[in-house]
């Protein structure tokens, strides 16, 4: 049992640094974006249309993983590089970057969309601290893990609605074709709403299967989509074969999912429609994407030859492997990367590291820029909403009235409470101001205005429900930033709807329970003249910010708020100093090397001249320029036998007079050391 735990213990002992590496450098993005990332896993919790974003840390874990070694690789090609006589221009840039994606996530609290604006950040973030960290070699070696990240950003609900009712409306005709070639008696309706198809059961009873967003497929492709990228990128294989494998997945979900519609459609037809929607309908979407993705599986490795796991220890040891210096990174012969090889990352590193950590810790404090601001003096009763009329504020010359409870709205759209309350003024000459209140566990159950009544229709090729005449974002309080949607429209019954609406959290009462959970905030005036509405945008704002005074939102510390100005001209020197010094370096380089290589042309003896030539045209022929297959070729154009001893000498001479440079490969994820011209 003791020998079972030492090979894993001793391997942890060795890699203990790295691995608290990694975790100091999570815990400085759980700092950053534990607000963000909380409100991602309820909404992949609460919400159908976000849990493959539970299995995205799952798979860039394992992308990462598989990188391990070479991650390693780059510490140690750059520890036996030369120093640059610019060090810490890497870490000017990765400041740099880090500082905008701190901008790019403060602009996006000042957005309608601050989730998906702060999401967006989190992988310019990391690129930033990999740099300031580590070094170009090692980003190089990270960025498609680090850009698997953007999965996590929810799908605009606009996108989402209009690719789903597209989805839904091919999908139904072709579940009603296959149920009529069948010979069931099924009736297709999709003259309102979500396209529908109706069928009498044996037992007599008409049920209708509306095709709506969840039965449309869209949620299983988003997340088969997640997992084809993923597949492409770690199978071995022509870069054709494996865009292939996206067409091929997409065709093969869609046919499964229209053959999923039938069956629950037959399934009631034989059985009834409770076994249908209870049995099979629940289960039925991951099952989907648990067949698609075996499928998907099968047809990769047998139709298209690419290989997942295989082939991962083909790269034979040369005798040179073993008989390595235990100092040495890398095998003097083959270049094979020596896993035995222990990393010490130097002191400057930690110091850097604990640097961002209490970096990272202070800009939190001090940032303004909370996810959704919390109305801390809001607490919305389920069972009496009548009550809940307290929580709005006095308006002179307006009277507040709860006026009904809309629980149909509420069932079709997953809302825990749906309630319309009204301003109704004492002047009979100014208009009633409706208040709409929307509460949800999840923001996905709380879109817009504009999906339902424009982009819905649009994709079932409807045409919109209303004439949108402005649509835009204002802000109606500072601090903390709540930015409202101003949304005018008229419909077709002659009448102009003027809308201001708003996201944020507020306690809910749900019997003995409370719970706080997300809110949608809908103002709203009715008019026939649709040149009012400049005169009832004011009234709307006005009394928006009211609201938002009166359930005063917990604020915070806007310290780094007041030096925005200061960051975006530090970022812009910051940026310009790098270009121009990155500009400079090249070129001294490249004139470095210029001269070098003249003076090496005149001055360099034979030998030294065809081992050059040689690594510049086995360079050209194949990526494999290690020591031994320079050897071999050298042996093969003199007809001798090459000492390694003394090319490894020769080549490091080389190096040392930037005529050559020692860099790594990437085969089947093992790095080798290899040189190039």
């Amino acid at each position: 049992m003791a020998n079972l735990f030492q090979k894993p213990l001793t391997e942890l002992k060795r890699h203990s640094l790295l691995i608290l590496s990694v975790i100091l450098i999570t815990l400085i993005l759980l700092i950053v974006y534990w607000r963000d990332l909380s409100i991602l896993v309820n909404e992949a919790i609460q919400s159908e249309a976000m849990t493959h974003i539970l299995i995205v840390p799952l798979l860039t874990s394992y992308l990462i993983y598989r990188k391990r070694d070479m991650v390693k690789a780059t510490l140690a090609l750059e520890k036996r590089q030369k120093r640059s006589k610019l060090p810490f221009l890497t870490e000017i840039v990765g400041l740099a970057l880090c500082l905008s994606a701190f901008l790019l996530y403060w602009y996006g609290s000042y957005t309608f969309y601050p989730l998906e604006y702060h999401l967006l950040s989190l992988p310019l973030f990391i690129i930033g601290i990999i740099l300031v960290l580590f070094n170009l070699k090692t980003l190089v070696v990270l960025i498609f893990p680090i850009m698997f990240l953007l999965f996590l950003i929810p799908p605009p609900s606009e996108i989402t609605y209009a690719a789903g009712a597209l989805i839904a409306n091919f999908n139904t005709q072709a579940a009603y074709t296959l149920l009529k070639t069948l010979g069931l008696p099924v009736i297709l309706q999709s003259t309102y709403g979500s396209p529908t198809i109706a069928v009498d059961t044996l037992a007599g009873t008409p049920v209708l299967f509306a095709i709506d967003l969840p039965c449309s497929g869209i949620y299983s492709l988003i997340a088969f989509t997640m997992f084809a990228v993923f597949l492409a990128y770690i199978v071995r294989g022509s870069i054709t074969k494996k865009i292939i494998l996206f067409p091929l997945g997409f065709l093969m979900l869609l046919v499964l999912n229209i053959f999923r519609i039938s069956l629950i459609v037959l399934i009631a037809y034989q059985l009834g429609e409770a076994i249908a929607m209870t049995v099979f309908h629940i289960s039925s979407g991951w099952l989907l994407i648990f067949a698609g993705i075996l499928l998907l599986l099968f047809i990769t490795e047998r139709l298209l030859h690419l290989q997942i796991f295989g082939a991962t220890n083909k790269i034979a040891s040369c005798p040179k492997c073993n008989s390595t210096s235990s100092h040495e990174s890398f095998c003097t012969n083959c270049g094979k990367f020596r896993k035995n090889y222990q990393i010490k990352l130097p002191k400057k590193f930690w110091i850097k590291i604990t640097a961002f950590l209490l970096a990272s810790y202070l800009v939190t404090l001090s940032i303004q820029a909370p996810v959704f601001a919390f109305a801390q003096g809001l607490t919305i009763t389920n069972p009496n909403p009548e009550a809940s009329v307290d929580v709005f504020p006095q308006i002179s010359d307006y009277q507040l009235k709860f006026l009904y409870r809309d629980q149909d709205f509420e069932k079709i759209s997953h809302q825990d409470a749906s309630l319309i309350y009204a301003y109704i003024s004492q002047n009979v000459s100014k208009p009633t101001i409706y208040v709409l209140v929307g509460v949800a566990g999840a923001i996905n159950n709380l879109h817009g205005w504009e999906v339902c009544l424009v982009a819905l229709q649009t994709a079932r090729g409807n045409p919109p429900l209303v004439n949108v005449l402005q649509s835009r974002d204002t802000q109606i309080m500072e601090n903390p930033p709540i930015i409202a949607r101003y949304f005018v429209f008229q419909h077709s019954d002659n009448y102009t709807q003027v809308t201001l609406y708003w996201y944020q959290r507020a306690l809910f009462k749900t019997g003995l329970t409370i719970e706080p959970k997300y809110t949608r905030i809908s103002l709203i005036i009715l008019t026939k003249n649709p040149s009012d509405s400049p005169e009832m945008e004011q009234k709307l704002l006005s009394m928006g910010q009211s609201i938002a005074t009166h359930w005063e939102p917990l604020k915070t510390q806007s310290l780094v708020s007041l030096g925005i100005p200061t960051m975006q001209i530090l970022l812009a020197s910051t940026i310009l100093f790098a270009i121009i010094t990155q500009t400079t370096q090249y070129t001294r380089e490249w004139r470095r090397k210029t001269t070098n290589l003249k003076i090496f042309e005149k001055l360099a003896s034979p030998k030294e001249k065809l081992l050059y030539q040689t690594i510049k045209e086995l360079g050209q022929k194949t990526k494999e320029t290690t020591t031994h297959n320079i050897a071999l070729t050298l042996k093969k154009a003199t007809g001798k036998a090459v000492k390694l001893e003394e090319l490894i000498d020769s080549m490091n001479n080389l190096e040392k007079h930037g005529i050559i440079n020692a860099d790594i490969i990437n085969t089947l994820d093992q790095p080798r050391l290899v040189w190039k011209p």
